[in-house]
């Protein structure tokens, strides 16, 4: 396939056409979630929602390739204070919730998680330089969802339940994401 050839993709802010593109990734929390909800907290504020998007007229692949949510959380810095040499003062601590991440079903297979996963925590190392931000965390919804971000370093706050909140150090996404 010749660069002039290859398929266009983008990670933007969710539109309305995207909460209505028919995305589906096999799990119904994701699922209604994306299709309900995305689009109108985003536009409220609670959380912001990026979709990675076909561009272009490849029609193999659905519009919405993938999507997460931003949102800005806290943790208890007892939680936490193992990824961390230095002691943390007893008060919760500021971290960025990645609250979902999902892959469309049809475009499994083509490591579309991780540009999503990429594209997140670039927005959220940028956002650490205007606001007070110890990490980032997600909330793994299953082993396999476990095993996806614990791939990237993502260390569990909790060893038992589902789902299971996991930690990633601000600067050591920082380190990861330098050139």
């Amino acid at each position: 396939m010749s660069p002039a050839e290859a398929p266009i993709y983008a990670t933007v802010r969710i539109e309305s056409e995207d909460a209505a593109s028919g995305f589906r990734c096999g799990k119904h929390a994701l699922d209604d979630y994306f299709a309900r909800h995305a689009l109108a907290n985003d536009l409220a504020g609670i959380g912001r929602a990026y979709v990675l998007r076909r561009f272009g007229d490849d029609e193999t692949l659905p519009r919405v390739l993938g999507y997460y949510t931003l949102s800005m959380a806290s943790v208890a810095s007892e939680g936490v204070a193992a990824a961390f040499v230095k002691k943390l003062p007893r008060y919760p601590m500021p971290v960025a919730l990645i609250g979902r991440l999902a892959v469309d079903e049809r475009a499994r297979g083509r490591r579309f998680g991780e540009k999503l996963l990429v594209d997140a925590l670039h927005r959220v190392v940028n956002a650490s330089d205007l606001l007070g931000c110890l990490g980032i965390v997600v909330d793994a919804k299953d082993e396999a969802a476990e095993r996806f971000y614990a791939g990237y370093d993502l260390v569990p706050l909790q060893a038992e339940g589902w789902p299971r909140r996991m930690f990633l150090a601000i600067a050591t996404a920082k380190s990861a994401l330098e050139p």
